[in-house]
């Protein structure tokens, strides 16, 4: 019975996951309501209150349920990819673009940024920082490989050069979901070139 339950109750949310993502697309989030979502799911508006609490929670969960297998695929093409740091960021920023483009639209991402920057001392934005944070610790893995195939020095801080690399991207992506123009090359030949200035001005220094 417990199982039968759990099925259920996963259905109900697939449900009304898909139902959001359709009201969100077509009504826009502010205009989108939990009765509506609750009406075109097939369920009341106290069972979606019940599992999400509120649109935001809604919007939030879609991104949590589209980025369960983004980290073994990162993995995966990361360790394909040539264990060069430019390579291996242009490699990353692609795989997130890839996947974000694959599962939800540009006009659904801006509205999870606005949602996380107006709550982000609150509980609800704390799964999405959270990814941030393992997303982060993909790059400071890689690198640790990296240092330990001697194509890194070992002077370098894993942590520090992971989440460096980590926001620089994540601003690109930021910009690439804000635009409907910017494609994917836009945004890898704009990271290139930032990664490729930064250590210009280090070369430049260590000469």
């Amino acid at each position: 019975m417990t199982g039968l339950r759990e099925r259920q109750k996963e259905d109900r949310q697939t449900s009304i996951a898909r139902a959001a993502k359709i009201m969100f697309l077509e009504h826009g989030f502010e205009k989108a309501t939990i009765e509506g979502i609750a009406q075109a799911a097939g369920v009341s508006g106290v069972t979606v209150h019940n599992y999400y609490g509120t649109k935001s929670g809604i919007l939030l969960a879609l991104v949590a349920e589209n980025d369960r297998s983004l980290i073994a695929s990162l993995n995966k093409e990361l360790s394909l990819c040539p264990q060069e740091v430019t390579e291996v960021t242009v490699r990353f920023a692609k795989t997130i673009l890839e996947h974000v483009l694959m599962n939800l639209q540009k006009v659904i991402w801006r509205q999870v940024i606005a949602t996380v920057t107006a709550n982000a001392d609150n509980f609800i934005s704390k799964p999405y920082f959270d990814l941030d944070q393992e997303l982060a610790q993909v790059l400071v893995l890689q690198i640790s490989r990296m240092q330990d195939a001697g194509n890194l020095p070992k002077s370098i801080v894993p942590e520090n050069l992971g989440a460096a690399l980590f926001h620089l991207q994540n601003a690109r992506f930021i910009q690439f979901v804000c635009s409907d123009e910017l494609q994917i090359e836009d945004v890898l030949r704009r990271i290139r070139n930032d990664l490729e200035a930064l250590f210009s001005v280090q070369a430049a220094v260590s000469a």
